[in-house]
């Protein structure tokens, strides 16, 4: 159990130039509201892409 509890909090290493578009992103205006920080992007771009990625294998 605890090894289950460590690896969901392990650190991923993203590119640098991708994580420079997801700063630029966030830093627009329309999006500042919407998103707090880079991890709370990333976390909700990741399970959206994984939701329509099960939808696509289940149709």
């Amino acid at each position: 159990m605890v090894n289950k509890l460590k690896e969901a909090g392990t650190v991923v290493k993203i590119d640098t130039k991708l994580l420079r578009e997801v700063e630029d992103f966030i830093g627009k205006e329309e999006n500042r509201l919407k998103f707090t920080n880079k991890k709370q992007f990333i976390d909700i771009a990741v399970f959206d892409f994984l939701r329509k990625m099960e939808k696509g294998v289940k149709e």
